[in-house]
């Protein structure tokens, strides 16, 4: 068999693997250790010496490219991360921790891209807030992609990340006593629109008064 023949017979084999694993109506095994899941609810089940980490079991894409965690409990010391990882990435480390990933800690505020060293990013999270994290997707495809992430609904900030063929899974990290968040893999979000932007719809709306009164007389209270 020349290497042509080679090649094409090792692409066959990978889309039916593929098509084994997502063509056949079952749904795709998500990952996670130390945690307890209920529902879209994780808790942490360790000594707050181990790390338990969850990855879900699909990557973000262009048509499901944001997701977003509430924080129930911060627990001892509130040791959250929210971001994204490779899909068989090592659920004894928090995301962001290990090369191509990603993640928002709660705890600092810090922003670990593939290095446990992690750089100021954004404000501290407690109970009752939301962090969000998605992906720009019009570039996933170019082996990079602009990652961002928000609190509360409102976006801290982004940074472009390395992407495996295999894609970006969303995942959450804890590492002490009594953490618990939900995980809402449905989230959508929406870009706010920019003050400046808002100020000249207004002004628009004012020119078109100022229009109505020279032309018709009437005048508006």
């Amino acid at each position: 068999m020349d290497d042509i023949n080679v090649l094409h017979h090792r692409c066959l084999l990978n889309l039916r693997r593929r098509i084994r694993d997502i063509g056949d109506g079952r749904p795709a095994q998500e990952r996670y250790m130390r945690l307890q899941k209920d529902g879209d609810t994780l808790s942490y089940q360790g000594n707050s010496e181990e790390v338990g980490c969850y990855v879900a079991g699909h990557p973000l894409s262009k048509g499901n490219c944001y997701f977003e965690v509430t924080i129930v409990d911060t627990g001892v010391r509130g040791t959250i991360a929210v971001g994204l990882v490779p899909k068989f990435y090592r659920l004894d480390h928090q995301p962001g921790w290990l090369p191509y990933s990603v993640a928002y800690h709660a705890d600092n505020g810090k922003l670990y891209n593939g290095n446990p060293v992690g750089q100021q990013f954004g404000p501290k999270c407690a109970r009752g807030d939301r962090i969000g994290c998605g992906i720009h997707s019009e570039n996933i495809e170019a082996g990079f992609t602009t990652v961002f992430f928000t609190k509360n609904g409102k976006e801290v900030g982004s940074v472009e990340v390395p992407v495996l063929a295999e894609g970006l899974f969303p995942a959450v990290g804890m590492h002490s006593m009594g953490e618990e968040v939900k995980v809402d893999l449905q989230a959508e979000w929406f870009l706010e629109e920019d003050d400046s932007m808002m100020m000249v719809d207004s002004h628009e709306d004012d020119w078109g008064r100022l229009y109505d009164v020279r032309v018709s007389g009437t005048e508006f209270v």
